[in-house]
């Protein structure tokens, strides 16, 4: 079987992760790599044993596949114009900067029959997906992400910029999109909103809280749920997932605890064998896998019609939609206008 050529439109600060990787990958060759910045583009093309072009016009039309790594506002031209030619893509997050362009790539797709696969890497976090196995009809959900200012990613606000990861997340976890969305944030750097917390309240009965900030004074991505099954956190950064449940006593006889205390004539004194004896806790250390090449390699398996990829157009267009109403639904406080305590988002 020949290499797969795949090309990366746009190098910086992840694109040019992209190119390492598929460079790394085995059956796979970099076709070319499209950056507006030529002697950044030569140096990253060099380094890769490809070619730089200044747009993605100009690459070679044998491709294979096509990873699109832009600032999202110059999303929409080049993933259409690939999924129009039947090249599969995939984008980084979000789709697109507005639903409506989302929408518009995820039907360009599936008209003409198209692989598009959109980077939400946190579906590739190996805790998470540990989580995934750890969980079963979730009824509460609270999720933290928050970083100091990196000054990047400054075209979106921090809804499209960090909480659309935990979105995306909720969504799959849960299995439903939300009936209602509440949420606040604030203006500091600006332009666009820096914080945002945001409640969405799904039809099952399922709440989720949301916080995501990058005016954070350090970095914090972690889950935690509430389920059937007891409670678990979930740090993302460190993969290390940590779990309470009750013991199989416990659960086999719900009101042992309170009969046990009733018959206890100083209570307090158990206080020391509720965790352990009859909470268990339990910690697993998820993988240390590289998420960004186990999602390339999901979109190199799709390219060759392996699979469907866990997060397409559809599931990124969900995310979209959910963001959407956020930021609907977002009042916000500027620092930078005293007078400005009430704006709606547009």
């Amino acid at each position: 079987m020949s290499d797969l050529r795949i090309a990366v439109v746009g190098v910086g600060s992840l694109g040019q992760h992209h190119a390492r990787i598929l460079a790394g990958m085995d059956g796979v060759k970099v076709a070319g790599v499209v950056d507006p910045r030529s002697d950044h583009g030569q140096q990253i093309a060099e380094r890769y044993g490809t070619q730089w072009y200044a747009g993605a016009e100009d690459l070679p039309k044998n491709l294979d596949g096509v990873v699109i790594a832009t600032p999202t506002m110059h999303h929409l031209e080049p993933a259409e114009y690939f999924l129009k030619a039947g090249i599969p893509t995939l984008v980084e997050k979000p789709l697109a900067t507005n639903l409506k362009d989302a929408n518009h790539l995820r039907e360009v797709a599936d008209q003409h029959d198209t692989v598009l696969q959109v980077g939400h890497i946190e579906r590739f976090n190996p805790a998470f997906e540990v989580a995934q196995t750890l969980c079963s009809d979730v009824k509460y959900m609270r999720c933290q992400r928050v970083s100091p200012y990196a000054f990047r990613s400054t075209d979106i606000g921090v809804v499209h910029d960090l909480m659309i990861h935990d979105i995306d997340l909720s969504l799959a976890l849960i299995g439903h999109l939300p009936e209602s969305v509440e949420a606040f944030g604030a203006v500091t750097i600006g332009p666009h909103e820096d914080c945002a917390v945001a409640r969405l309240r799904m039809p099952n009965g399922t709440i989720v809280d949301i916080t995501s900030s990058r005016m954070a004074p350090v970095t914090e991505r972690s889950l935690q749920i509430w389920s059937s099954r007891g409670c678990l956190n979930v740090d993302l950064q460190s993969r290390t997932l940590t779990s309470w449940a009750p013991s199989v006593a416990v659960a086999s006889n719900p009101g042992m605890i309170q009969s046990i205390a009733a018959a206890t004539p100083s209570p307090m004194t158990l206080k020391d064998r509720v965790f352990g004896e009859w909470i268990e806790e339990r910690t697993v250390q998820a993988s240390e896998g590289d998420a960004l090449t186990a999602e390339l390699t999901e979109f190199t398996d799709a390219v060759r019609g392996k699979l469907r990829p866990r997060v397409t157009g559809h599931e990124a267009v969900h995310a979209m939609q959910v963001a959407n109403d956020v930021l609907k639904s977002l009042t916000r406080w500027s620092w930078q206008d005293s007078s400005a305590c009430a704006e709606k988002a547009a």
